[in-house]
């Protein structure tokens, strides 16, 4: 994944920030422990969220406690579930690999295509892939079918709605895996929640991208949108880029307030409610700031 699901510190209290780092340090710990020291790096907060949520659905967890590889002076003591940790960082592995593949396709670069074969020779990754046998298969059928989709320049709505569906599909194989007798775990509204936030991490990684995409001439979700507008700065598109953040973001907290949390809940309504729109401030701030400088007008006039 992309790395855009984040939490808002400010809005956080001091102990949940605190647990998120925590937990963010016992996932550094199992990929490191499981793949690799050097795949610490890899480390996505999008796969930081996907474990906070399934740990709210399982209370096996257990006390860890191990001092941080880069500052040996700090111990760190978190409270993990290891199949959920050991779910989360396959999963952050497998998606790496899966981005490296698309970026092999899109620029064939030497170093890439060496960085993705040592990533698919790693014996602990082989061995679960052979673990978790057909689900992998799908969740790959799944991310192809995007590709494919994207060869084919399909819609804006097709293109996203398939994200989200693969998106969503990660966390509904975990209950697969290890919960069988608790799949109905992943109903409407906690479907509706994850669909709609891979919806959202594709069209904010498409809008980060955009014009670095453009100018190396690889494929973009908004390129045809962007075409079509005639207006000054292509605003229309932005601020349908606007609309569009903000209707994915009800949604997504429309479903978070129907699903009974038991644990981690503050921190997962916090990188909803906050997170999702510090992240789209940011790309907004920092890819056109010309378009900001017009919201920001625009916002000041209706006031």
């Amino acid at each position: 994944m992309f790395g855009y699901v984040r939490i808002r510190k400010e809005e956080l209290r001091i102990r949940e920030y605190y647990t998120y780092n925590r937990k963010y340090c016992g996932l550094c710990q199992m990929l490191g422990k499981k793949y690799g020291f050097i795949y610490r790096m890899i480390l996505s907060y999008d796969v930081v969220f996907l474990m906070l949520v399934l740990e709210n659905f399982d209370a096996d967890c257990c006390n860890l406690s191990f001092r941080c590889p880069m500052n040996p002076l700090k111990k760190i003591d978190t409270e993990v579930s290891e199949k959920i940790a050991e779910y989360s960082a396959f999963i952050n592995y497998y998606l790496a690999i899966l981005k490296l593949e698309d970026d092999v396709l899109d620029e064939n670069k030497l170093f890439k295509k060496m960085a993705l074969k040592k990533l698919r020779r790693n014996s602990y990754y082989k061995c679960m892939v052979k673990e978790y046998g057909k689900e992998v298969d799908a969740l790959y059928g799944m991310i192809n079918n995007v590709n494919k989709l994207e060869k084919e320049n399909a819609s804006f709505d097709v293109l996203s709605n398939s994200f989200g569906n693969f998106f969503a599909e990660i966390f509904k194989v975990f209950f697969r895996l290890y919960k069988q007798d608790s799949v109905e775990i992943m109903n409407d509204k906690m479907y509706d929640m994850c669909f709609n936030l891979g919806k959202w991490i594709y069209i904010m990684d498409a809008y980060d991208d955009y014009i670095e995409d453009i100018k190396c001439g690889q494929f973009n979700l908004l390129r045809k949108m962007m075409e079509e507008d005639d207006s000054p700065e292509k605003l229309r598109v932005h601020k349908k880029i606007a609309t569009i953040n903000r209707i994915l973001l009800l949604k997504m907290k429309h479903a978070f307030n129907q699903i009974t949390w038991n644990k981690n809940g503050e921190i997962i309504g916090n990188v909803i409610s906050y997170g999702c729109i510090s992240t789209y401030s940011r790309i907004l701030h920092r890819r056109y700031p010309k378009i900001e400088a017009e919201f920001i007008k625009i916002n000041e006039k209706n006031n």
